[in-house]
């Protein structure tokens, strides 16, 4: 049975390769050379290029043409929950399964515990009094737990995604989540310890933190565009950088 799928007008995805409208009806399948140009339509860029750098000395095939690529999901303060969204519409693509920004929030604030609560609303407090907190609201204006997920739950700057919530997203939805580094500001292309352990029957998603306040989609090229990863899929570069064992 043919899977077919098309990401834009000109951009059609078929089983496990994708394809570009070449001329009318008739289409070409997108390869490792031109990946780049052509997904562009739909928002992927190449990686950022001493991640280009760090992952290339780590493979054991050297292309001529980088595979790895960032798609920007939205700067409008749900960069974070979209980029989770748009690799969960990856995996469930042909059910009719669907999320957006808002469904990601909505299932963290309806999932999380008192005591996550706690440990959460306490670490924003002093991140609050070290002048750390960047965000446009107080948390010493929450006073329950109720509170707290009607604020995860308004899109938008009020409440942006963060690592402290990893956790939660982490346990509901079952997937590991991954996050690079990328601080053109320091120079600083480094991994994320988000001291999560890696599980190999969750799907696993792979963010761009770019310069302390954007979050990117991670995405691969193996005759297609690849964001949500199975424990058979991910790629050996990622699994070196990460130092995974399986």
């Amino acid at each position: 049975m043919t899977e077919e799928y098309y990401l834009t007008d000109n951009i059609r995805a078929i089983n496990d390769k994708m394809e570009y409208r070449y001329k009318g009806d008739i289409f070409k399948e997108i390869k490792k050379h031109n990946w780049h140009h052509i997904l562009s339509e739909y928002g992927w860029q190449k990686i950022h290029k001493q991640w280009i750098t760090k992952l290339n000395q780590l493979s054991k095939v050297k292309e001529n043409n980088s595979l790895y690529g960032v798609l920007d999901c939205d700067s409008d303060g749900d960069c974070f929950f979209h980029c989770i969204a748009n690799a969960l519409n990856e995996r469930d693509m042909g059910t009719d399964s669907y999320y957006d920004a808002n469904d990601i929030r909505e299932i963290i604030s309806d999932n999380i515990t008192e005591e996550q609560y706690d440990t959460i609303i306490t670490y924003y407090r002093i991140m609050k009094d070290a002048d750390d907190f960047s965000e446009g609201w107080d948390p010493y204006s929450i006073h329950s737990i109720d509170e707290f997920k009607e604020k995860i739950k308004t899109s938008g700057h009020e409440y942006w995604g963060d690592h402290i919530l990893l956790q939660v997203l982490i346990n509901i939805l079952k997937i590991n989540v991954f996050i690079l580094n990328c601080n053109t500001l320091y120079n600083d292309y480094s991994v994320y310890n988000t001291l999560n352990d890696y599980n190999q029957d969750y799907g696993s998603i792979f963010l761009i933190y770019e310069d302390m306040c954007h979050f990117k989609l991670l995405g691969n090229f193996d005759h297609k565009i690849r964001s949500y990863f199975t424990n058979d899929t991910l790629p050996y570069e990622l699994k070196q950088l990460y130092e995974l064992k399986f």
